[in-house]
């Protein structure tokens, strides 16, 4: 049995136009107030984030502790046999019925110890995702987008870490961090209008969706069975890529 642990470690179908004029028009207090209350929801919903995130790790350092506990069991476990191996008893009767009990106590322990990894392996990958878009959704607000958690959505599939834990996005195979892949989308006429013209960010502005550079899309391709499978796992984005898929 290893000791080591493996670590693997959230639309509308109608597009919104948006009137050049409004973006040159001089913000009115009402406009500031309205940024404050989103900044605020904003900084609210991060905190709700980074929460969820170290209840995570706590349920993981508790994992990690009732493991070593059951390794602790095991190896006492272990010393009992070798003893009893060791020990020449009169009574062969009793001496085997101690040796089954103790494989049996074992076969018990080895058990519980892969449920449990398996525990902590899908608290390892809650606590990942949750700082993937933690750290994702904070980046594409400091870009200025219109709708930071629609806009997640969208980049979703595409997101991952890497190697120095920051998110990046990979599109066409090539992985880039995701500054520089956001700095990319707002100058693309396709995407300039999830980004604000202003430093104001509207968190309750109203959505219009689009498709990553990339993404495969099922309702293109024909693939039924993704399309299902995305259409129950993101509707937003199942929706996006139909939309998509229509129009090309």
């Amino acid at each position: 049995m290893s000791d080591e642990l493996g670590v693997a470690v959230p639309s509308t179908d109608v597009p919104v136009a948006i009137d050049p004029a409004l973006l040159n028009r001089p913000e009115r207090p009402e406009d500031q107030q309205q940024g404050t209350a989103d900044a605020e929801a904003l900084r609210v919903k991060i905190n709700l984030e980074k929460q969820h995130r170290k209840n995570a790790e706590k349920q993981a350092a508790e994992a990690k502790q009732q493991m070593q506990q059951l390794r602790d069991e095991l190896e006492q476990l272990k010393t009992i046999q070798q003893n009893v191996a060791q020990k020449s008893l009169e009574d062969q009767g009793q001496f085997r019925q101690l040796w089954e009990d103790a494989k049996r106590s074992v076969a018990d322990r080895d058990a519980q110890i892969v449920e449990l990894k398996a525990q902590l392996n899908s608290v390892q990958q809650t606590a990942e995702q949750e700082r993937l878009k933690a750290a994702a959704t904070n980046a594409i607000s400091q870009a200025n987008a219109v709708n930071a958690q629609q806009l997640y959505a969208l980049l979703q599939p595409q997101l991952r870490m890497d190697d120095e834990g920051n998110p990046a996005v990979l599109a066409g195979g090539v992985e880039q961090p995701l500054g520089d892949y956001l700095a990319n989308l707002r100058q693309s006429p396709d995407w300039q209008h999830h980004f604000g013209a202003s430093g104001a960010r509207g968190m309750g502005a109203a959505p219009v969706s689009a498709v990553a550079p990339g993404m495969s899309n099922p309702y293109r391709s024909g693939n039924l069975t993704e399309a299902m499978q995305l259409e129950m796992s993101n509707p937003e984005l199942a929706r996006a890529l139909k939309a998509e898929a229509a129009r090309g």
